[in-house]
């Protein structure tokens, strides 16, 4: 009886993963970049860029830019709204068949608190997407909810872990999630570095990735 379910869970296992895609077979990667520019004891200007691959260090997936503006309402409850630019590659082989275009909006509240006096947010983001694929133009609008803690270990280094659900206002209501663990390098008062791994399940997809972010902070206020 013993080898039979052990038998039985090699082949399922065996027959998982020749299910798999081969997007799902690889580890791809993101690296990020997000800039948060202080001008004013309630502005701030938000810059971003990303840059995603199928696999480690290669194959092309995406690009995004970010250009936004934060307006701080309380010291815990900041307002957003900003613009971005993707170039997308939605295929894992090389092809000839060009990139998909896309513009998109956001507005976005975020709330900042503690439980057991660990940092945590809140974020809650309504996106209006303008795609042109192949000539194709379609508009997209959907919703996103973002938890995330950040757990110091020292004055320099912290744990960060994060889930993302996303929600479509058509069709299928749920069909992406991002979980995120990784480990963060304070290393000045301006930048920090974090690098870990990203869990993103997309269209029935379950990928793998590593993230590596650098993240910018600056203050133009008149000292």
């Amino acid at each position: 009886m013993k080898n039979r379910l052990i038998y039985t869970l090699l082949i399922f296992n065996f027959i998982t993963f020749q299910a798999q895609t081969k997007s799902e077979q690889n580890i791809g990667s993101w690296y990020l970049y997000y800039g948060n520019h202080i001008l004013s004891e309630k502005w701030s200007l938000k810059t971003g860029f990303e840059e995603r691959n199928y696999q480690t260090f290669q194959n092309y997936n995406l690009t995004l830019y970010l250009l936004g503006v934060n307006y701080k309402i309380t010291n815990k409850l900041t307002a957003a709204t900003s613009y971005l630019y993707l170039d997308i590659d939605r295929t894992f082989d090389p092809d000839v068949a060009p990139n998909t275009r896309e513009n998109r909006f956001y507005e976005q509240l975020s709330y900042a608190t503690k439980y057991f006096k660990i940092p945590f947010s809140h974020r809650f983001r309504i996106e209006h997407r303008f795609l042109n694929s192949l000539g194709v133009k379609t508009n997209i609008n959907r919703a996103r909810y973002r938890i995330k803690a950040k757990l110091p270990l020292s004055k320099k280094f912290y744990i960060m872990a994060s889930n993302e659900s996303f929600f479509n206002f058509k069709g299928k209501l749920y069909s992406e999630n991002r979980f995120i663990t990784a480990f963060g390098f304070k290393a000045t008062k301006k930048i920090s570095l974090e690098a870990g791994y990203l869990g993103h399940y997309i269209n029935d997809l379950h990928l793998d990735r590593i993230q590596v972010a650098l993240y910018l902070k600056t203050d133009f206020r008149k000292k």
